[in-house]
């Protein structure tokens, strides 16, 4: 493969092929000649306005068709892409907006009142594209020439703060690694590439231009599908998926749905990241499938693009009490590290530091958080050659193989997504029944993560106001399933939090818990269902599944058992407005006498037919 630019290799792909499926979302089809004339257009329409190099771009779409056009657009016109996430609490955007003042918003028309909410006084000039473009600016790609290490685009991460950093990335290490990926997997234009990921997180590219470079089809589900593994099981058959990208978490309630082997004929290959493969799920997939399908183990902070470690999981991988990152891949190496810097002996556990020339720029505008952690390599001998020190505890193994281990500090991972537990403790503070507060990871049977807060209260009927109160500013991952009432926390003889000895039971007692038993047969089975999946022996009929330690994964799980039970069509964002069994009954009490209407209905239709 040549080595051009990702939007030129698309470019190329479109002259040769412009009438190929490039994105295929439910059935609405846009091929890569449409692509690559709209992204021109967008591309010419940005730089007779203005547009200059290295400008910041501001995204705001869920359609991922404009999301990857406007991408497009912006690298051909020498600007600096930044998607956000239109489902943030507006603070949060406004945060996230102030990090990078983009004069640029490249929005669809519905986010009109969001963006100029979020833009404020910048004075950013806002092009809403589902518009249209007038048919005669260029559809030729524009002639803007970019140097492989430009700024190429801001995602961001939580900080420990609580402010938000914006992780700025060259353009030649999204090259690299979408060359890599695509020449060690083999993709081709027969492949078709699942899009899981929100546009707002780095690991969205993958999903974008590994297929897009080769020829392929980038697969997005319908809207809620990520949230019904019933659901997402049928549409990555019916779609014709051959290649997945998702976390850990996604493939184990994927795996929950009862599978056999005869499911997804046409997948070859699932690519994890984010999170740790669980061996017992990885069994559990090789007891189905065999070797079938790749199962392929990914690992790389962002501010080191994606990936640098890549592992084949085996069927002997099954055996081990924990599933390693493997090697680094081409054009990157790492070592595990002691305090001072030096090279661990193999076994030893320290921090991997990762050498590569495709790092990001680091952070935006916060150069002094960017030397912190890009260090100079003490064996180099140019100040141009850092390490990245990723604060992520591991150990090599003997045969050059990495374990990754845990954290060195109290950034944690939820469904793939890095959360400083700090930032979550900052808002906690300001809320003013909150005395003192103590923000620690979990993790259920299954080996999903989740969020515990510790709260001590001046009012502790103030509990029930906490998660309303942070959903204001924070993105749903980073809002607690549970909230803990304590008297103290417990502290070290420093004064500082003893996070081991807080209490491992976040549920209230139940002596404080209102068990009122279930009073319908739909209520008695509701409840049953939520025991087995909270693991628990009882649940009132007015408790919230969330309090009781229920979390977006397990909401999946409880979902599609219901579904099951009841023969309903049951969304997943039902549990979220009704979290208790009370409230769920009601729910699926009206959808079977709906479909019960319905059905006779179409029987009465017949008869008078008849």
């Amino acid at each position: 493969m040549s080595r051009e630019h990702i939007h030129e290799w698309v470019s190329r792909v479109a002259a040769s092929h412009p009438d190929r499926a490039a994105i295929d979302a439910g059935g609405a089809v846009v091929t890569y000649g449409a692509l690559e004339a709209g992204s021109n257009r967008l591309a010419h329409v940005l730089l007779a306005r203005g547009l200059q190099k290295g400008d910041p771009v501001a995204i705001v779409a869920d359609d991922a068709a404009v999301v990857i056009g406007a991408i497009l657009a912006v690298l051909k016109s020498g600007g600096v892409f930044v998607p956000l996430d239109a489902r943030l609490p507006e603070r949060r955007l406004r945060a996230l907006v102030s990090e990078v003042s983009p004069r640029w918003f490249v929005a669809q028309q519905k986010f009109a009142p969001l963006v100029g909410t979020i833009a404020g006084d910048l004075g950013a000039t806002e092009l809403y594209v589902d518009d249209g473009l007038d048919a005669s600016v260029p559809a030729g790609r524009p002639e803007v020439a970019r140097d492989p290490d430009e700024a190429a685009y801001v995602y961001f991460t939580s900080g420990s703060t609580g402010q938000p950093k914006g992780i700025t990335g060259r353009l030649k290490a999204i090259d690299h690694y979408i060359r890599w990926e695509t020449t060690t997997f083999g993709i081709g234009p027969d492949d078709r590439v699942s899009q899981l990921t929100t546009p707002s997180f780095d690991a969205s590219l993958r999903d974008y231009f590994a297929p897009l470079v080769s020829g392929g089809t980038v697969c997005v589900p319908p809207a809620g599908t990520l949230l019904d593994a019933q659901l997402l099981v049928e549409w990555l058959e019916t779609a014709r998926v051959t290649i997945v990208h998702c976390v850990p978490s996604v493939f184990r309630t994927v795996l929950n749905e009862g599978l056999d082997r005869s499911r997804f004929p046409s997948l070859r290959a699932i690519l994890m990241a984010g999170e740790a493969i669980l061996p017992a799920d990885a069994a559990r997939w090789f007891g189905i499938f065999g070797d079938r399908v790749a199962l392929v183990n990914l690992y790389g902070p962002s501010e080191t693009t994606m990936t640098k470690f890549f592992h084949r999981v085996t069927p002997e991988d099954a055996g081990r009490s924990l599933i390693p990152i493997g090697k680094p891949m081409s054009g990157a190496a790492a070592i595990v590290a002691d305090d001072h810097g030096n090279p661990c002996p193999a076994g030893v556990v320290g921090e991997i530091q990762i050498r590569t020339p495709y790092r990001s720029r680091g952070y935006f505008g916060r150069d002094d958080l960017t030397r912190a952690v890009f260090v100079p390599n003490k064996f180099g001998s140019s100040p141009d050659d850092l390490v990245y020190k990723t604060g992520d505890l591991g150990r090599m193994l003997p045969d050059g193989t990495f374990e990754l281990l845990g954290r060195r500090d109290h950034q944690v991972k939820i469904r793939g997504e890095r959360v400083e537990l700090g930032a979550i403790e900052t808002a906690l503070r300001t809320h003013p029944a909150v005395r003192d507060v103590a923000v620690v990871d979990r993790e259920d049977r299954a080996g999903s993560k989740y969020l515990v807060a510790y709260v001590v209260l001046a009012d502790p009927a103030a509990a029930e106001q906490l998660r309303e109160y942070l959903a204001a500013d924070l993105p749903a991952v980073m809002i607690p399933s549970t909230f803990a009432v304590l008297d103290k926390l417990p502290r070290l003889l420093n004064g500082k939090i003893d996070r081991a000895a807080l209490p491992a039971a976040a549920v209230q007692p139940r002596a404080e818990r209102s068990l009122d038993p279930p009073r319908t047969p739909v209520e008695t089975q509701l409840a049953a269902l939520f025991c087995e999946v909270l693991e628990t022996t009882n649940v009132g009929i007015h408790e919230s599944f969330f309090q009781l330690g229920g979390h977006s994964l397990l909401a999946t799980q409880l979902v599609s058992r219901v579904r099951r039970a009841f023969g309903i069509a049951l969304p997943v964002r039902v549990l979220f407005d009704q979290p208790t069994v009370a409230g769920l009954a009601e729910h699926v009490e009206a959808l079977r006498w709906a479909a019960q209407g319905a059905a006779t209905s179409a029987v009465g239709r017949t008869e008078i037919e008849l």
